[in-house]
C-alpha cells in the first residue's frame, strides 16, 4: 500500500512539474493590432546598465554638473522637446541645460518607472517616468511629471523624446 501511495504521489509530482515547465515555455499570443507601428514593434527587455547611464545623466542635471551630463551624450545627440522644439548637438544641449537648469532647483526627484528595451530594429531605449518639485528663484514650487524615451548607442545617449506634464 505504501508503495502504491508513493508511486501515485511521484506521478502527480512529475505531472505537475512538466505542466509548469510547459507553461513557462509558451510564447505570448500575437495580436492583430488596429494600428501598425511605423517605427518598430516587439520590444524586448534590454540591458539594465542603460538605465544607470540615464540615471547618472539625471544626477548631473540635478547637481548642475553639466560637464558630467556631457559624458553621457554623443556629440550629435538630439533632443525632441515637449514643446515641439528640437535641440541638436551636445554643445547646444549643454548650453540649453545650463541656461535653464541653473535658474531652478529640482527637489524631491523620484523615478516611478524605468525600463530598458531593445526594438526589433536593434535600437536600445530607456523609457523613464519621473517627477520632481521645481523650485523657481522666487521660491515657488511646482510639481512636474516627465515621460521620456532615451535612445542609446555604445553606452551614450543619442536621442531623447520628451514629454512633460505639470499637474494643476
Amino acid at each position: 500500500m505504501k508503495k502504491i501511495l508513493l508511486l501515485a504521489f511521484l506521478g502527480m509530482f512529475i505531472s505537475c512539474t512538466n505542466q509548469e515547465g510547459e507553461q513557462t515555455k509558451t510564447e505570448p499570443a500575437t495580436v492583430n493590432k488596429q494600428f501598425k507601428p511605423t517605427y518598430t514593434d516587439n520590444f524586448k527587455i534590454g540591458d539594465p546598465e542603460n538605465i544607470l547611464i540615464v540615471e547618472k545623466m539625471h544626477q548631473g542635471i540635478i547637481s548642475k554638473d553639466f560637464k558630467m551630463v556631457g559624458e553621457f551624450l554623443t556629440d550629435d545627440a538630439i533632443f525632441y522637446m515637449e514643446d515641439g522644439a528640437t535641440i541638436e548637438g551636445k554643445s547646444a544641449l549643454l548650453d540649453f541645460m545650463e541656461t535653464n537648469f541653473t535658474q531652478i532647483t529640482l527637489k524631491n526627484y523620484s523615478v516611478g518607472v524605468s525600463i530598458s528595451v531593445v526594438g526589433e530594429n536593434g535600437h536600445e531605449w530607456v523609457l523613464m517616468w519621473d517627477q520632481a518639485d521645481i523650485e523657481t528663484p522666487d521660491g515657488n514650487l511646482q510639481k512636474v511629471d516627465w515621460m521620456d524615451a532615451f535612445r542609446l548607442e555604445n553606452g551614450k545617449i543619442v536621442a531623447m523624446n520628451g514629454f512633460v506634464k505639470s499637474p494643476k
